[in-house]
């Protein structure tokens, strides 16, 4: 089914005798929702309103008419193949054949249904007409998917060549002689937290997980607390880098340089009237005296602007027993896809 209301109900258009009221009355006694159509173009309003198939007997398209049917039917998605039933004359009649072929042509998907027929024979074509609607809507549902999915890669794509361009001509400014191994260690922090966003399809990252691989080896030397949350694939690229630059320049100037220095990362939810804030702690003690760096390298402009959905600027302090970094960002917190 495909949700809407009208999807599943037969159409029948027999506008001479009595057939429109026995075949909607048979296909209502069967739980059909049926409806009758008063000409061709009432038809095709209600097959684009919504509907399963059509019962339609023969004498209703030998008119002009028809031909705004068989336009439909052309001009129908690539996802459609309506069902219609032909109530037919005998087919032993002559002519029948060429005749057969004309309708054939004409609706596409028809099944023929010869008078005299019995009332559990129209029911039984009924329902084989619904199942394979349900399945034409089923394959809709997949290219819709496959066209959102399409859209969303190409939209990702060109962020992540935005990101990496920003990335290599950061750190190759920063230092010619070391820009290479900083631009590799950068991407390899933004491919990891790629992987990990694969794994869930893209729905959101593990924040221990996100942050345990951007630490890389030095992982058992930090210390982790925070509660089991998810975030956001844009934030989480941005923040893998944060902390891969946060534990980089700790081990090259920082608390991870002497043997009893220490990290401590710390993360938790703030609740607020619209959504809920991340709040991030990176705090080292142990390690040398600290003092702002007197070059605004690259790698100060990553941790000021890597997680663009941040209230305010990130803080940076420099105090003497040690740095600490902290972040607030709304907009972050991704739902938990175990539980959707």
């Amino acid at each position: 089914m495909d949700g809407s209301a009208n999807s599943e109900r037969a159409l029948v258009f027999a506008p001479f005798g009595r057939d429109a009221e026995v075949a909607r009355a048979l296909l209502l006694e069967a739980g059909f929702t049926a409806e009758t159509c008063s000409s061709i173009a009432a038809l095709c309003l209600e097959i684009e309103l919504g509907a399963a198939l059509a019962i339609i007997t023969e004498e209703a398209l030998a008119t002009p008419d028809s031909r705004e049917l068989e336009a439909w039917v052309k001009l129908q998605p690539p996802w459609s193949d309506f069902p219609f039933i032909l109530i037919t004359e005998r087919g032993d009649a002559p002519g029948r054949a060429p005749l057969a072929q004309l309708l054939q042509d004409l609706l596409g998907n028809v099944s023929f249904l010869e008078r005299p027929f019995h009332p559990t024979t129209l029911v039984n074509l009924a329902r084989s007409a619904l199942r394979a609607r349900r399945r034409q809507y089923e394959a809709r549902s997949v290219l819709e998917r496959q066209a959102m999915l399409g859209r969303e890669l190409l939209h990702r794509t060109k962020n992540l060549i935005a990101v990496i361009q920003s990335i290599a001509s950061g750190s190759f400014r920063d230092d010619t002689v070391n820009g290479t191994e900083a631009f590799q260690a950068r991407l390899h922090a933004l491919a990891n937290a790629q992987n990990i966003l694969v794994e869930t399809d893209w729905r959101g990252a593990p924040m221990r997980d996100l942050v345990q691989t951007a630490l890389g080896g030095l992982g058992d030397r930090a210390s982790l607390q925070g509660p089991p949350i998810f975030i956001k694939p844009a934030v989480a690229q941005g923040l893998s880098l944060v902390v891969h630059e946060l534990a980089t320049n700790a081990a090259k100037h920082g608390a991870l340089t002497t043997q009893k220095g220490t990290v401590s990362v710390r993360w938790s939810v703030e609740d607020s009237a619209s959504e809920p804030i991340l709040h991030f702690q990176w705090q080292e003690r142990g390690g040398p005296t600290t003092r702002e760096p007197e070059r605004r390298g690259f790698g100060s402009v990553l941790l000021e602007h890597a997680v663009a959905d941040s209230d305010t600027p990130p803080r940076l302090e420099y105090a003497p027993e040690g740095f600490t970094y902290e972040l607030r960002a709304s907009f972050a917190i991704a739902p938990n896809p175990g539980e959707e």
